[in-house]
C-alpha cells in the first residue's frame, strides 16, 4: 500500500511537471520572438545590434550603434566615432536624431563626405543642435528645397550640422525625418 502511494505520488508529481513546461513553452517562445514581429512592448535587436522596443504605431530606438545611424540616416561615418546620445522612431513616418563626435584624424575627409552628401553650409541657418561652446558652425538642410525634386534624400527632411568644441573636437549633429 506505502509502495502504490509513493508511486502515484510520484507520477502526479511528474505530470503537474510536464504541465508546467507544457504551458511554459508558448509563453518562453514568445517572449523570446514577440519584438521580432512586431509585437507591442516586446523589445528586438536590429541587424546591426541596435534594441528598440515596439510600440502601437511603430517602434523606437535608444543609444543607437554607429552602424544603425549610417543605415538609418544615408551617412558615413569613421570607425572611431563616439555616439553622445541617439534616437531612432519609426511610424508611418521616421525621425532620427544623432550626435556624434568625430576622432581628429577622420574629420577632414568626413566634412568631406557630407559636403558631397548634403551640400554646402547654409549661412545663418538655425540648428537644434545646443551650439554653447562651438565654433565654426555649419548646418546643411534642405527643408527650403523642393518636395517634388528627384535628388537623393528628396524625401528626406535633414538638418546636418557640424561645428567644432573648444578642445578640437568635431561634433556632427543628424537630424532626419521623413516628408
Amino acid at each position: 500500500m506505502a509502495r502504490e502511494r509513493r508511486r502515484r505520488a510520484a507520477r502526479i508529481l511528474i505530470g503537474i511537471g510536464v504541465m508546467i513546461v507544457l504551458a511554459a513553452t508558448p509563453f518562453f517562445i514568445l517572449s523570446k520572438y514577440a519584438g521580432g514581429w512586431g509585437v507591442p512592448y516586446f523589445s528586438f535587436v536590429t541587424s546591426r545590434g541596435t534594441t528598440c522596443t515596439n510600440d502601437f504605431t511603430g517602434y523606437t530606438c535608444d543609444h543607437l550603434t554607429r552602424a544603425d545611424i549610417e543605415w538609418w540616416g544615408d551617412l558615413t561615418l569613421p570607425t572611431g566615432t563616439k555616439i553622445l546620445s541617439s534616437h531612432y522612431e519609426s511610424t508611418h513616418d521616421f525621425t532620427l536624431d544623432a550626435l556624434v563626435e568625430i576622432p581628429v584624424a577622420d574629420q577632414k575627409h568626413t566634412l568631406a563626405e557630407l559636403q558631397k552628401s548634403f551640400g554646402d553650409c547654409i549661412a545663418d541657418h538655425p540648428t537644434s543642435m545646443d551650439t554653447t561652446g562651438v565654433k565654426k558652425l555649419c548646418v546643411r538642410a534642405n527643408d527650403a528645397s523642393d518636395p517634388m525634386d528627384s535628388s537623393p534624400l528628396s524625401d528626406t527632411l535633414y538638418e546636418i550640422s557640424t561645428g567644432y568644441r573648444a578642445n578640437g573636437a568635431l561634433v556632427l549633429n543628424i537630424h532626419e525625418q521623413s516628408r
